[in-house]
C-alpha cells in the first residue's frame, strides 16, 4: 500500500505533490494577487457585519432611551400624586 499527499492551493484548485511546491507557487504574483484580493474582501464583509452590528446597537440604545424617559415620567407622575395625596 502507497500513501501520498496531494496538497491544494484554494487560488486555483491546482494539486501540488509537496509541500515545496506549493510554497514556490505561493510566491508567485497570481498566488499574492488572490491571497490580497481574499484578504480585502474578508476585512470588507468584516466591516460590514460591524457596520450591521453598531447600527443595531443605536437602534437598542434609542430604545432604552425611550423606555428610560418613559419610566420617569410615570416616576414623577406617581410622586406627583404621592405629594398631592
Amino acid at each position: 500500500m502507497e500513501l501520498s499527499t496531494n496538497l491544494v492551493c484554494l487560488c486555483n484548485g491546482r494539486l501540488y505533490s509537496s509541500k515545496a511546491t506549493l510554497n514556490a507557487h505561493r510566491k508567485t504574483q497570481c498566488h499574492q494577487f488572490w491571497e490580497n484580493k481574499k484578504e480585502r474582501k474578508d476585512a470588507l464583509e468584516k466591516i460590514n457585519r460591524v457596520e450591521i452590528e453598531n447600527e443595531r446597537l443605536k437602534r437598542e440604545n434609542e430604545e432604552l432611551k425611550r423606555t428610560i424617559e418613559d419610566l420617569w415620567k410615570r416616576i414623577e407622575k406617581l410622586h406627583r400624586k404621592d405629594i398631592n395625596s
